[in-house]
């Protein structure tokens, strides 16, 4: 194919702010359907794309198998528990995948995709992990696979302030549609990055978190990578920062987590500063907000085309994430966060 024709299925936020405004500077790649079952959603997105110099008409549908003729691969932005559904079908009838995190909200699902995918070897199914494209954390990659800080020993990570991602439906916050919080949608990009930066070897220790049966706000997992600790902090509702700090034997970086991620700095075990400041990208990394997704959405490309380049970031890579997040929501090392009410209780209250 000399160029693949894209579908985007679901136009809410991740869409509009992702990938819509990166489509127009995307080599190779034709938006021709735009899917939501909210038509005014969809319409919403299209001016976004035309907004941001997008050019032809792309075709617009309640649902994918209305437009199935029109499109030979899809970008799934939709709700969390619509995902496996989905891909599913969309591999069935041999169309690419790039999903949106988390892969799936189940084990089960995420396995069922990676059968249905290698059932069809023709298709593709990647994730959108567009932070392993940010300069920072590709620098922080280079440092541990060089040896610059000696044997990893801890890593601390904070990633916490009030919710302000500009929804346009409430799906975030229906459990329902969302499955999780905080865990599901930030843990999503930081577990990815720890298990690109770390490896597979890990073991959840412990994690705690304030669901209580709903969608969590605050959580804290204690994760083992061989014999690395990591302590992962995120909130909805603190101002916690956004901090990463991995500490080496011989030296130590500490990251902004955010984008752009501002200072970094990296200092030897003797206190001599040998970085501080932006940290320049290095090809695939970008440097702005729209070519993180010009980059990843030309990598799905070049995935599905004739040379079937590797994907950054691979359906196995989802469904470790998934499982690490189900494990930390319903495994054995799961515990309550205290609440006030449930902590520091006298004799005469109880």
């Amino acid at each position: 194919m000399s160029s693949i024709r894209l579908a985007v299925i679901g136009c809410g936020a991740a869409a509009r702010a992702c990938h819509l405004p990166a489509l127009p500077q995307v080599t190779g790649v034709q938006l021709t359907a735009l899917v939501d079952p909210d038509a005014a959603h969809a319409e919403g997105a299209f001016q976004v794309y035309r907004e941001y110099g997008g050019s032809g008409s792309p075709q617009q549908a309640t649902s994918w198998q209305e437009a199935l003729g029109s499109f030979d691969a899809a970008v799934v932005a939709a709700p969390h528990t619509r995902h496996a559904q989905l891909a599913d079908g969309l591999l069935r009838h041999g169309k690419h995948v790039l999903m949106e995190k988390p892969m799936t909200t189940s084990p089960a699902d995420a396995e069922m995709l990676l059968k249905t995918a290698a059932d069809r070897p023709g298709t593709v199914l990647a994730m959108a992990h567009p932070r392993r494209l940010f300069p920072a954390y590709a620098w922080v990659h280079r440092l541990i696979r060089n040896g610059a800080l000696g044997t990893v020993k801890r890593v601390h990570w904070t990633e916490g302030h009030p919710y302000s991602w500009e929804p346009v439906t409430w799906s975030m916050f229906d459990r329902r549609l969302a499955h999780g919080g905080v865990l599901t949608d930030t843990g999503s990009h930081v577990f990815d990055s720890l298990f690109w930066w770390l490896g597979e070897d890990m073991t959840l220790m412990d994690h705690q978190d304030d669901s209580m049966g709903g969608l969590d706000s605050d959580s804290r997992t204690w994760l083992r990578f061989g014999t690395i600790d990591v302590i992962v902090e995120l909130s909805r509702l603190r101002p916690l920062g956004t901090c990463c700090t991995i500490t080496g034997t011989e030296a130590e970086v500490t990251i902004g987590t955010d984008f752009p991620a501002g200072e970094c700095t990296l200092v030897t075990r003797s206190g001599e500063v040998l970085h501080r400041g932006d940290v320049a990208p290095v090809a695939p990394a970008r440097g702005e907000w729209e070519a993180l997704f010009v980059e990843q959405l030309e990598n799905f490309a070049a995935a599905c085309g004739p040379q079937a380049v590797a994907p950054y970031s691979t359906a196995e890579d989802g469904k470790r994430v998934v499982d690490l997040i189900d494990a930390c929501y319903h495994g054995p090392a799961r515990r309550a966060a205290p609440q006030p009410w449930t902590v520091n209780r006298t004799r005469s209250a109880v």
